[in-house]
């Protein structure tokens, strides 16, 4: 795989950063080490930068310029916005509300090329038996949000069959489903200490966020230089 371009590295610095101050501070409420309010801050500040980066990234690379770019970039804004407004409110319905609109963006970047994903093959009833009996197990204790639960499992199981064009992308996908399924588990049927869900959870998402990001990069061929005409 050729050199990730310096703009896409700069972004994954800062998600990185980001990431790893959010794991350090629920880490340390779990220990009740340190000011619970300064680092329940943190935790919230940092959640709105463990997406946005990555979509900056891609901006920066020219990935507005195609209709797969722009609904991949939307997806990810999409993530970026439960991500800071679920932490911010608390609210599961926020959270789950935002990233069911990005799993159908995320879908749209990948239809233009469906056929050469596991989404087209045998490979796609593994994916859709995950998410329905990974879905209905965890909509078991999501009460009211049954519904929604299970319509996510499903979309985020698509995403990760369709985006299964390329390395990056497979191994991508499945870090995403992961990191939603553990999420799922976590909220509505496991009480899970917070910093092992945080670290479970937001380590999987951030890797599969970053990985999806490069299978994008390197299907359209963002931030590679144009070869120039040779002179006379």
């Amino acid at each position: 795989m050729p050199p990730l371009p310096r703009a896409l590295r700069a972004g994954f610095a800062v998600s990185g950063t980001a990431l790893a101050i959010n794991l350090a501070a629920a880490l340390l409420l779990d220990l009740e080490v340190g000011e619970p309010a300064l680092l329940t801050l943190a935790r919230d500040l940092t959640m709105w930068l463990l997406a946005l980066p990555i979509a900056v990234a891609l901006l920066v690379l020219g990935a507005w310029r195609s209709a797969t770019g722009v609904c991949h970039v939307t997806a990810v804004q999409l993530c970026w916005l439960g991500d800071g407004l679920g932490s911010l409110t608390g609210e599961t319905i926020v959270l789950l509300g935002m990233f069911l609109l990005a799993a159908v963006a995320f879908l749209a970047a990948l239809w233009p090329s469906r056929r050469r994903s596991l989404a087209w093959g045998w490979a796609a009833i593994g994916y859709g038996l995950v998410g329905a009996i990974s879905g209905g197990v965890i909509a078991i204790g999501a009460g009211p949000l049954a519904v929604p639960v299970l319509l996510y499992a499903l979309l985020i199981a698509a995403v990760a069959a369709f985006a299964a064009i390329d390395t990056a992308g497979l191994l991508g996908g499945l870090l995403l489903l992961s990191s939603v399924l553990v999420l799922g588990i976590g909220l509505f049927l496991i009480e899970i200490p917070d910093a092992l869900r945080a670290f479970a959870v937001l380590v999987m998402y951030v890797l599969g966020q970053a990985l999806l990001a490069v299978s994008l990069q390197q299907r359209l061929g963002l931030g590679r230089a144009v070869p120039q005409p040779a002179r006379a």
